[in-house]
């Protein structure tokens, strides 16, 4: 654990692996868990991880962006056992990159149909209101599976938009929309399954 002014910025969860069954002196340090909120408690790690070199004979770290255990390479990225799903009161006190974009979201969901609906939605500086007027710059149509995995950063707008998963009806938009949506950090998921 990693502390810095009364705060946790770190903490990291490793064990040793024998790599030989003849000389217990030859080990491999596993890292299970290593979460850091700081470039600086990174750096400290990675220190920390530096001066096990004559204790360890390799440190194997596997990573969500490189490679799965044991040997898999990742062909696509996936959620499972989590649902994400929004709320209109999350979004409320969120600001959107500061753009300043008026546009119509037109919602589907599958699972309720109650929740199929159409919206304006104002932004000024980043800053969210219901509309009631029926202006606006661009349409956009989407699913609310997309359109939570877009509002927590999972997939962009230019992704989805490629994948002709939301409908955009102006596509002079479509970048416009995508530094709307933007999330800088996505969410990870430590919990094994």
């Amino acid at each position: 654990m990693l502390l810095k002014r009364d705060s946790i910025q770190g903490y990291m969860v490793f064990s040793f692996s024998k790599q030989s069954e003849t000389n217990f002196l030859l080990n491999n340090l596993v890292i299970k868990e290593w979460i850091y909120e700081t470039p600086e408690a990174l750096l400290e790690f990675s220190t920390f991880l530096n001066s096990q070199v004559d204790q360890v004979n390799r440190i194997e770290w596997n990573i969500q962006e490189a490679l799965i255990p044991s040997v898999y390479h990742a062909s696509a990225v996936s959620g499972v056992g989590l649902l994400y799903r929004i709320i209109n009161e999350e979004l409320t006190t969120h600001n959107f990159n500061g753009q300043t974009l008026t546009f119509k979201l037109t919602v589907k969901d599958s699972l309720l149909a109650e929740n199929n609906q159409q919206i304006v939605i104002e932004a000024i500086d980043g800053n969210i209101k219901i509309s009631i007027s029926t202006n606006y710059d661009v349409e956009m149509v989407i699913d609310i599976a997309e359109l939570s995995s877009l509002v927590i950063g999972v997939v962009t707008v230019q992704e989805l938009f490629m994948l002709n998963k939301v409908r955009i009806s102006d596509g002079q938009y479509v970048q416009s929309l995508h530094h709307f949506f933007f999330v800088l950090d996505k969410p990870t998921c430590i919990t094994a399954f």
